[in-house]
């Protein structure tokens, strides 16, 4: 039995035409293309939709070039949507902007020293892993822990401290239930023994980001071994190609919240 019940939504924002200035640690020289993104950001929310999930898109906010990265905003476990407040000043004011679509989950606000991203909080099959980055410390740590707890009191909530990518979900996200599919460039000392781990070429290192929906499990495009890797273990495998949001470190899971 997986920590998270069946998806029913998700809740997705457009991308501004101002998005190419969000945040970025790419290396890559081409910037995003907005003429082809909308359409990549289209085809994401048509696959959940295909997967019978009701997804509410909410039009771009140009306040946010990185405001269509909807995940990192909060953290939703049942009937909690734990706010975060990213280690990233500018986008602090996301998920305010959020909150008016979340109903009826009960939000929970982190202390004022807490920074935390939702690209650093991974749902495992039996617990929760949680990225200690530039993005996310201790006490957002601590605080989502805590939260967490609130609603089922034995939930195991494990800090990894990690280098290399931008989010622990950049380069770590479990295929099946211990099973980790991994992007080489993450480095951390946590220990992983407790799951087999999938090490990806470094070509296709951004596609460790998979993001399972039920019984669906969706992959980064022409990415042939990620894809073999996940067909290893799900009958139902989606490749989306999501190239420029690559380019700004997004990857699969980034671009919705799905609960």
């Amino acid at each position: 039995m997986h920590l998270l019940p069946p998806f029913s939504r998700a809740l997705m924002r457009q991308p501004a035409r101002n998005f190419a200035a969000g945040l970025t640690t790419s290396k890559r020289q081409d910037p995003p293309d907005f003429d082809l993104a909308p359409r990549q950001h289209e085809t994401y929310a048509q696959a959940l939709r295909d997967c019978g999930l009701d997804v509410k898109v909410l039009p771009a906010d140009e306040r946010f070039p990185d405001g269509h990265f909807v995940e990192d905003p909060f953290v939703i476990f049942r009937d909690l949507a734990f706010h975060c407040r990213s280690g990233a000043p500018s986008r602090r004011g996301e998920g305010e902007s959020l909150k008016a679509h979340l109903s009826p989950l009960r939000i929970v606000e982190p202390p004022r020293d807490a920074r935390i991203d939702g690209g650093d909080v991974l749902f495992c099959a039996d617990r929760v892993l949680v990225g200690i980055s530039a993005r996310t410390n201790g006490a957002g740590f601590e605080a989502l822990r805590k939260a967490l707890r609130s609603v089922k009191a034995d939930i195991l909530v494990e800090p990894v401290p990690f280098t290399g990518v931008l989010h622990l979900k950049s380069g770590l996200t479990e295929l099946a239930p211990q099973v980790l599919i991994r992007d080489p460039a993450l480095q951390t000392d946590y220990d992983l023994t407790w799951a087999e781990v999938i090490d990806l070429p470094p070509e296709e290192g951004y596609a460790a980001d998979v993001m399972p929906v039920n019984d669906t499990l969706f992959v980064a495009a022409n990415c042939p071994r990620a894809f073999a890797a996940a067909s290893s273990v799900c009958s139902r495998v989606v490749p989306l190609d999501l190239s420029e949001f690559v380019k700004m470190d997004g990857g699969v899971t980034c671009l919705s919240l799905r609960y």
